[in-house]
């Protein structure tokens, strides 16, 4: 039985882990991956990377998710330390209110019955004893556990790749595809700029905030937005950190140590579409690789901390960068198949790219490979964002 030929665009985690789970169906899968930079760069070099036994970032509906996920990079980790980037630091999820208390509350029980730790803390006592820098007053109580942090997005997508091509993937690097041949409403291939022509069965666009363009070459409008994703490292006034920074989740922002300093961002589903200071279609082959940050974002964040971590308010800025995050309206991944045969999209993660890619992929290979979905797949498929 011949190879199918599956040509993967976009070397960052997405493009990454479909090229791993791919390598999986032993002997059934020529794949090929076309980076333009280097493998985990671009976007997924600036992602946070957390990924957190229970806070807003996934519904618990996808719980499932989320644990195959985490429980992915640990195994990384068990095989190779490092190779995840993993700092178990630990997570504080605020509850503003009681629609998030709730929300915590149940991702603590499903945390819990996964055979982790998960505590709801009313004690505000304790809550300072875990952040002591952090304000208790106006909120209900925090979920903490000691058994997460965060992982290095680059270090997953690297070592992913080497999985992969040590089962037979290829991986192009500085090479950037320039046109994507279809015929007849069907894919047959692609183009890239040394000029080389390449023939595929599948193209799968993992390309994140640059899918809007790669789209264009097939005449597929991607429907995404970009939105802003502003990081600012933060060095604690006059002192270094002198007990473990758990990465921190309000609504509005998260946290997370990065060294001697602080990392902080708005959160992702905080972003207003609507709003074009957070979101718009802009160039992310424009972006600065450092700076080109807005004063709105860094004087909304110390706003932020001024009113929940006033312990850190004064902290002085020591750098700064400027993602730009792939969301589509309903701020949940395109996945699968388009109107364009053979066309797919592994896109729109936005801020969670790290947490849900393990899943995303795996079931995205079983559907290239078998034509069978699954329903995360029907969840998160093309059809769901077209205009009635």
């Amino acid at each position: 039985m011949a190879k199918k030929k599956i040509g993967i665009i976009g070397g960052g985690i997405s493009g990454a882990g479909l090229a791993y789970h791919l390598s999986l169906y032993e002997g059934e899968a020529d794949v090929t991956v076309f980076e333009k930079d280097t493998i985990g760069g671009a976007s997924t070099a600036k992602s946070a990377g957390t990924v957190c036994l229970f806070d807003d970032s996934l519904k618990n509906r996808y719980w499932d998710v989320r644990l195959y996920g985490f429980e992915s990079y640990l195994k990384m980790e068990e095989e190779e330390k490092g190779s995840a980037g993993f700092d178990k630091t630990g997570t504080l999820v605020v509850a503003t209110n009681e629609e998030v208390e709730k929300v915590i509350k149940t991702g603590i029980a499903l945390a819990k019955a996964a055979g982790y730790t998960g505590e709801y803390i009313t004690d505000k006592d304790r809550i300072k004893e875990i952040l002591p820098d952090i304000s208790t007053e106006n909120i209900l109580g925090a979920g903490y556990t000691e058994d997460d942090g965060y992982f290095d997005g680059t270090m997953i997508s690297n070592t992913y790749m080497k999985k992969a091509q040590k089962n037979g993937v290829t991986v192009k690097t500085g090479v950037k595809v320039t046109d994507v041949k279809v015929v007849d409403n069907k894919v047959k291939g692609l183009t890239t700029d040394d000029g080389a022509e390449y023939e595929f069965d599948v193209v799968v666009d993992c390309t994140g905030p640059w899918s809007k363009i790669t789209g264009d070459m097939v005449g597929l409008n991607v429907p995404i937005w970009h939105t802003k994703a502003e990081a600012f490292f933060l060095c604690p006034p006059g002192k270094k950190l002198d007990y473990t920074f758990p990465v921190l989740k309000y609504p509005e922002f998260y946290a997370l140590r990065a060294g001697d300093n602080i990392f902080i961002c708005k959160s992702h589903l905080s972003m207003d579409l609507n709003n074009p200071m957070h979101a718009g279609q802009w160039d992310p082959d424009k972006l600065p690789a450092t700076g080109g940050t807005d004063d709105y974002f860094i004087d909304f964040l110390l706003d932020q901390l001024d009113a929940k971590v006033p312990g850190i308010v004064d902290s002085g800025l020591v750098s700064s960068w400027l993602s730009y995050r792939a969301e589509p309206k309903d701020f949940w991944p395109v996945l699968g198949k388009t109107p364009v045969e053979g066309y797919m999209l592994s896109t729109g993660f936005g801020g969670n790219g790290v947490i849900e890619v393990p899943a995303a992929t795996r079931d995205l290979a079983k559907l290239i490979m078998r034509d069978e979905s699954t329903p995360l797949l029907e969840n998160w498929a093309f059809e769901r964002l077209l205009e009635d």
